[in-house]
């Protein structure tokens, strides 16, 4: 069995994948130790990205396996079908335009067996230049989450700062975990990631911060034009957390962590919803922001009387403006 497998989602990847795949090829932990599975996400560039894709395949037939997809899924479609073909004993996610530092994979595996942890999780740096160096940063403030109590659980759902988050990337699973509760991004979406990482949150016993930058943001000089916006993904964040909320209540653990998950909802799929859709300048109706409402009402009727939703008027404009419309 290999220790780590690396699943990256590429669609129409072929300018950026060198850079990400000659990383994963050369990381400390060797390549006899990992595998790197490359998904096809269905790209459009006239066969570039599959073509690099099966390339890489025939050169290092050992550690790159390539996979193709017919239809598009998105990131969380592509990862979930990684994950289906993964054979390490963990899991990390890494996207095209992005890379890890050499020593990633070695560094978050042995701490990953030092704590017998089923996720670790490490800190990462961006950059707006594909060339930049990236040297290895390290600090002081390394932690173990022991999640071993209810209260430790509830409190660590809403543990969420720069360091610990809920975007996927920066994590390394151990794979066992993800297979036997069965957890899988949603697809055909952006903002997938809370949807695996939450159920993720709920299942792990032991949760390892590794204070190193290991993980390396490319931000492109590009954006997504406000039509764009409007037109494919203006709703996708609620959208994604309503899902979310759906699946958590079918699996059963909706109730135990009622509230927790009520306050999540709240800020990360109402609030930040309303937030995104403002600061990219969208249209937005009164009649969508009382879609949005009711959405809410109808998934947590009393979510008014939440401790945690009624002190976000102490919170930021978002989550006042957010509070302020349930009251409506």
């Amino acid at each position: 069995m290999k220790k780590v497998s690396v699943v990256v989602p590429c669609y129409n990847a072929a300018k950026y994948l060198d850079k990400c795949v000659g990383k994963l090829l050369n990381q400390t932990i060797g390549r006899d130790a990992m595998e790197i599975i490359l998904v096809d996400d269905a790209s459009t560039d006239a066969g570039e990205t599959w073509k690099l894709i099966t390339e890489y395949e025939q050169r290092f037939p050992d550690t790159v396996l390539a996979v193709k997809l017919e239809q598009n899924l998105r990131q969380g479609g592509a990862r979930n079908v990684g994950i289906s073909c993964a054979g390490g004993e963990y899991v990390l996610f890494c996207d095209a335009d992005d890379w890890l530092l050499e020593e990633t994979l070695e560094h978050s595996y042995l701490a990953a067996r030092r704590y017998d942890a089923d996720v670790v999780e490490f800190a990462g740096t961006n950059v707006r230049d594909r060339q930049a160096c990236v040297e290895l940063e390290a600090g002081n403030g390394s932690r173990l989450f022991e999640l071993d109590s209810e209260k430790k659980r509830k409190d660590f759902l809403l543990y969420v700062n720069e360091n610990v988050s809920l975007g996927s990337q920066t994590k390394l699973y151990r794979l066992s975990l993800i297979r036997e509760h069965q957890i899988a991004f949603v697809e055909h979406m952006i903002f997938e990631e809370p949807s695996f990482v939450i159920p993720v949150r709920l299942y792990e016993k032991r949760h390892v911060f590794l204070d190193e930058k290991l993980y390396v943001w490319y931000l492109s000089q590009g954006s997504t034009l406000r039509s764009d916006w409007e037109k494919e993904h203006k709703w996708e964040n609620l959208q994604a957390w309503v899902c979310l909320m759906e699946n958590l209540s079918e699996r059963g653990i909706l109730s135990g962590y009622y509230r927790e998950l009520e306050y999540l909802f709240f800020n990360y799929g109402l609030a930040e919803t309303i937030r995104m859709l403002k600061q990219r300048g969208c249209s937005l109706q009164e009649e969508e922001l009382r879609m949005m409402i009711d959405i809410t009402r109808e998934l947590f009727p009393d979510i008014r009387q939440n401790t945690y939703v009624s002190n976000s008027e102490n919170g930021d404009v978002w989550s006042r403006l957010a509070f302020r419309l349930l009251q409506l």
